[in-house]
């Protein structure tokens, strides 16, 4: 402990470098940090869905393959399923905005019953029904768009060529897991106005969300849907909630390798920058060593000062990085500006994650310098500066 001050001096001796280092430490690891998020929280979030027993049926070609509304009523009547509603996507454009949000078409007399963790308040969800254009939106996107109950919004079709003109009768919460930036409106509104234009696209329940009775029951019942349609025109494909996520990530290529491979090219240039940066600071102190070894410092004083020079150093960045993520996220709503990032938050252990590798870059980068400055002799270090 006592000679902290020295290491403290040492490392505030170039500020300037001391700030580029550790800055480019912290945005760096700021980058990771988000990355890692996002993989922990699509986990938790699969996590809490396991509880409520759901499965997902699709065409066997997936998403974009028919699903008669028709297997609704078939899959209802089986004794297995507590409750089934359709889930089709829309995909509307809503005025001049050009990324369109989560709309679907369900059920709203069952979709509280299978979404038991998204909560509407009873008066609003009898509006709903009561109301053929109504619609319920969630917590978050009425909050960044200004929606109140009694709102129009128009929505333009691009996949599907109707309009809907909807009317905000309900706005659904829920805790951390719950996406609360969804639009849900009647399936048959969206099915009436695709019949009237004589569309094929009509009677396409998109996705069946079903609950099973109980968990232990969910393979035999996913086996059970694919063997009733199985002989259909459209057959299907019954998985879990957890493995129709992971679905959409296979869609997108393997993220978590990419995510892996990535963090690890910025973790091995950081090595580089933070070990070039203790390099210089060693050379340049080369005499200052000699003296502190003339006048009794050990090998092993002068390696661990040098270590916990490069350890501070590091720490300094990933306080800045990690915790100012999680700091940034926890204060500031980017759904605002960025629809589809209000389920985005950086957890704890993943905040901390990156305070530890902070500290394993700095450890590292100093290894070499701290061992060569160790093994330095007196008289080799005053003739060098010489």
């Amino acid at each position: 402990m006592k000679f902290i001050p020295l290491i403290i001096r040492n490392v505030l001796r170039n500020k300037i470098r001391t700030l580029f280092t550790g800055s480019s430490i912290a945005m760096s690891l700021f980058l990771v940090v988000l990355l890692y998020s996002f993989l922990m929280i699509q986990d938790e979030i699969l996590e809490a869905t396991k509880p409520y027993n759901r499965i997902m049926v699709t065409n066997v070609q997936g998403l974009t393959g028919n699903l008669p509304i028709a297997y609704l009523d078939r899959i209802r009547k089986m004794d297995e399923v507590r409750s089934a509603i359709p889930f089709s996507w829309f995909g509307g454009r809503y005025r001049e905005e050009t990324i369109p949000f989560a709309q679907f078409g369900t059920d709203s007399k069952y979709v509280t019953d299978v979404l038991q963790e998204y909560k509407v308040p009873d008066d609003q969800l009898d509006a709903w029904q009561a109301d053929k254009t109504g619609c319920v939106v969630g917590a978050l996107i009425a909050k960044n768009k200004g929606w109140k109950i009694g709102d129009k919004i128009p929505l333009k079709g691009d996949i599907y060529p109707v309009d809907l003109e909807l009317t905000v009768r309900g706005i659904y919460d829920g805790d951390s897991t719950v996406d609360r930036e969804q639009l849900w409106f009647h399936f048959e509104y969206m099915d009436e106005a695709l019949k009237a234009k004589q569309q094929p696209m009509a009677g396409n329940a998109g996705i069946v969300m079903l609950r099973a009775k109980s968990g232990p029951i969910m393979p035999e019942l996913m086996e059970k849907i694919d063997k009733q349609f199985a002989s259909s025109d459209a057959p299907v494909r019954a998985m879990t909630e957890k493995e129709f996520q992971q679905s959409f990530m296979e869609m997108m290529g393997s993220v978590k390798f990419f995510i892996n491979v990535i963090s690890g090219i910025v973790v091995f240039s950081l090595l580089i920058v933070a070990g070039n940066t203790m390099a210089m600071a060693l050379r340049e102190r080369t005499r200052e060593v000699a003296v502190l070894k003339a006048i009794g410092f050990g090998r092993g004083t002068i390696l661990g000062m040098v270590l916990c020079e490069a350890v501070i150093i590091g720490l300094l960045g990933g306080v800045a990085g990690a915790l100012g993520a999680k700091l940034l996220f926890a204060t500031v709503d980017f759904s605002r500006w960025l629809t589809g990032f209000g389920f985005l938050y950086v957890p704890w252990r993943t905040a901390l994650l990156g305070l530890v590798l902070a500290g394993f870059i700095g450890l590292a980068s100093g290894i070499i310098p701290a061992w060569r400055a160790a093994q330095l002799s007196v008289v080799d270090g005053l003739r060098k500066i010489v």
